[in-house]
């Protein structure tokens, strides 16, 4: 039992499969063979019977017919003819034989003119003038059959009062070519049943002996071109999955020329392919590692170059500052900076380079401290601008560009003169409403040499705002691809006004987050946000 268990169960199918196909193949045979000698038996009997029934006739005188039905009296050639009747049954072993007369219109009354029994047989013959009703369809349709059509027939009837036997039945024609009787032959079908009998006995024990034979060769045959080969893949498939280096040699035990061999190919060369691939995953993977680890620096220098202290100028207590990135990817394009060029004076800078990544970063960086540098000479917002562009459209063979405010503010007059070069417009609290700062919009820098850039001046007074951003924030998409919008920031800044800039940039940020809900952020968002407090001289 334990052995049985242990076997595949690829075998095990294939066994059952090979029970049932032989089962099948054999009881079809059988069927078929069985059919075939009970047909050519059947005919064979049919016309044995037939034959003695024709014979039998032979020895009549059909013209003394009507007499002996008339008269019920004997002569000397009916006693002739019955000795020849009794011989027939005797030789023929028939279980009786008999010559009648059968009434009309429904043939169930019959007249018995000969009779004759097997002496084996436990029946007395019927004397002439002999009547007797017989109630049996088949029997008397092919009476009827018989007188009215002279159409002989063979029955085979089971289950009678004479048992089940063969019966043919032949019209009796006398020199008038009219019908008198009808004679009939009966013998008994045990020998053929018998025949049956035995030709099923012996082609069972023969379909047993071949169904046993074909499930041993099929699962022989099997077992060796089929299981053991495939056992050998699936053993060495476990190994490698185990041990995760390849085994020369293993396929040599698979001596099959087909499909297998073919199977067992591939398995060997999709050895050979995971470990190549492994091995350039590990060497992928430590790239990726270490590129990771360089980008966390790059994002971290990155953030060190952007001020996020809170509050930006702890003296100060005339304006309040605060700004923030939250880059897309590890390091962003955007960027942003304050600086105080003097006493009075406060720069404010926040763009966005075209793409992301570690290719906007660099060219932020470039563009940030060229911005910071140009702007601590004393240069105005337009020369600022001009000088940065013209740097930038040098070598610029990736074709960046960058949008960008830039803005000085005169502390103590709340002038502030600034330029737009391609960026969203500022949003400024004045007279109690948020609303955008419209200007035209200047080229972008980096995209043409000798651009010139137009300023613009407005006048802030005490508790004034300014919140600057970039397009991260109006194009922030949620899971449908809605956009937060223009719209939206105007209806959300005022819920910040009575709060600092860290917590407005803060709360912004928050309310991004919740209409963002776990779409993916696709663009650097970037924030600031001036409160001028003290009153203007």
């Amino acid at each position: 039992m334990k052995k049985l268990f242990k076997t595949p169960k690829i075998t095990q199918r294939i066994i059952r499969s090979a029970i049932i196909l032989g089962f099948i193949l054999a009881s079809s045979i059988t069927l078929i063979g069985y059919s075939q000698f009970t047909r050519i038996f059947t005919v064979q009997y049919n016309n044995y019977i037939m034959s003695i029934a024709q014979t039998a006739r032979a020895c009549l005188e059909p013209d003394k017919i009507e007499q002996y039905y008339v008269t019920n009296q004997k002569d000397e050639a009916y006693e002739k003819v019955e000795k020849i009747l009794i011989d027939l049954t005797e030789k023929f072993d028939l279980t009786f034989s008999y010559v009648s007369y059968v009434e009309a219109p429904d043939y169930t009354k019959i007249h018995y003119i000969f009779d004759t029994v097997n002496s084996k047989s436990k029946w007395t013959p019927y004397e002439l003038g002999y009547t007797e009703s017989y109630i049996e369809e088949n029997y008397n349709k092919s009476a009827k059959a018989v007188f009215e059509a002279g159409t002989p027939s063979v029955r085979h009837t089971f289950k009678t009062r004479s048992g089940s036997h063969i019966t043919a039945m032949v019209p009796v024609t006398n020199s008038q070519r009219k019908i008198v009787a009808v004679l009939g032959v009966q013998k008994s079908m045990q020998e053929f049943v018998d025949a049956r009998k035995h030709y099923l006995l012996i082609t069972t024990i023969a379909e047993i002996i071949i169904a046993i034979l074909f499930i041993i060769v099929i699962t022989a045959a099997s077992d060796h071109s089929i299981i053991k080969p495939l056992m050998e893949i699936t053993k060495e498939a476990g190994r490698f999955a185990e041990e995760n280096k390849t085994a020369p040699g293993w396929i040599e035990k698979i001596k099959n020329k087909d499909e297998i061999k073919t199977l067992a190919r591939s398995v060997e060369k999709m050895e050979d392919e995971i470990i190549a691939y492994i091995e350039n995953l590990t060497s992928v993977t430590a790239e990726k590692e270490r590129i990771s680890t360089e980008l966390n620096v790059a994002h971290q220098i990155q953030a060190d170059m952007l001020p996020s202290l809170y509050p930006a100028f702890p003296a100060r207590k005339d304006f309040d500052l605060f700004a923030s990135m939250t880059p897309a990817k590890e390091v962003g394009g955007d960027l942003y900076d304050y600086l105080l060029l003097d006493k009075d004076h406060l720069m404010l800078v926040v763009g966005d380079v075209s793409g992301k990544g570690v290719p906007a970063s660099l060219f932020m960086v470039i563009t940030k401290t060229l911005l910071s540098s140009h702007a601590i000479q004393n240069m105005s917002p337009k020369q600022i601008f001009e000088t940065t562009n013209s740097q930038l459209c040098q070598n610029n063979e990736t074709g960046m560009f960058v949008t960008c405010w830039l803005g000085i503010l005169t502390i103590s007059t709340g002038k502030l003169t600034f330029v737009n070069a391609g960026h969203p417009d500022p949003i400024w609290y004045h007279d109690g409403e948020f609303k955008p700062v419209v200007t035209k919009p200047n080229l972008v820098l980096a995209a043409l040499p000798q651009t010139v850039y137009k300023e613009h001046t407005i006048t802030m007074n005490r508790g004034d705002r300014l919140f600057i951003y970039t397009d991260g924030v109006s194009e922030a998409t949620d899971a449908d691809n809605n956009l937060y919008g223009n719209e939206r920031i105007l209806k959300t800044l005022p819920e910040t006004l009575s709060m600092n800039t860290h917590e407005s940039i803060g709360y912004m940020k928050k309310s991004i987050d919740d209409f963002t809900g776990s779409a993916p952020q696709f663009d650097d968002i970037t924030m600031m946000e001036l409160i001028l407090d003290t009153p203007i001289a």
